[in-house]
């Protein structure tokens, strides 16, 4: 048996609760007043995620947050509209129709991409598929089209774990590791300590490739979706 993505967890907010002025600018945006919309699961926002349909039959993805619901989404959505506007005509994602911010609400205005997640367990032809998209998501992006952080820069608290182990403040957490792990705690620091060098590059990597940041079209393309945590790799 398979299953769609694994939907990461969130509440989304529907599209009839955003506020009257964020619609009436995403409707501008789309040159024609919203009939139809359909919230899309998953995702860690609790803001809204719909697929929608205008009274011209246009179609759009939107995405939108507030700072009272998230202090922290709003910035990401700035930083995926920044992201999203310079990517290259050659990359495959979403193109970016228009942005709403008021300074509390951030709206983002997609064309919409038909298409659905790939399953999980995955399927060999659709790891295939997404395994050659990547390759070729890599040519597309090097080098950086865009300003982007170093991951060593955006990714230094994820990376740190075994260094951060062997400080002294950390004797407690040392404590629940087992035996090899303990014994050989300054050798997988030191292993480590060299990933800033290794990953160092000028190639923008997605940041946040996940199935559910995957879509497979019906026309066998795949489009990369989501792209606020990008960084600059080897």
């Amino acid at each position: 048996m398979t299953t769609p993505a694994p939907p990461a967890e969130g509440t989304r907010t529907p599209w009839a609760d955003l506020p009257a002025p964020v619609r009436a600018a995403v409707a501008e945006l789309l040159g024609a007043p919203v009939t139809h919309a359909v919230t899309q699961p998953g995702g860690f926002s609790p803001g809204v995620a719909a697929r929608l349909r205008t009274a011209a039959g246009h179609r759009a993805f939107v995405k939108a947050v507030g700072a009272h619901t998230n202090p922290d989404s709003p910035g990401l959505h700035r930083a995926e509209a920044r992201n999203a506007a310079a990517l290259p005509p050659t990359v495959p994602a979403p193109r970016l129709l228009g942005t709403y911010d008021d300074g509390t609400w951030v709206a983002l205005v997609f064309e919409e991409v038909p298409g659905r997640q790939p399953r999980i367990p995955w399927r060999e032809p659709e790891l295939r598929r997404v395994l050659d998209a990547v390759a070729h998501l890599s040519r597309a992006l090097t080098p950086a089209p865009l300003p982007a952080p170093s991951a060593a820069e955006s990714l230094t608290g994820s990376f740190a774990g075994w260094e951060r182990l062997t400080a002294p403040e950390a004797e407690d957490r040392r404590d629940r590791l087992d035996p090899w792990t303990r014994e050989r705690l300054p050798a997988l620091a030191a292993l480590a300590a060299d990933w800033p060098r290794a990953t160092a590059g000028d190639t923008l990597a997605h940041g946040d490739l996940r199935a559910d940041n995957i879509l497979l079209t019906p026309d066998d393309r795949v489009v990369f979706v989501d792209w606020p945590h990008v960084v600059r790799v080897i």
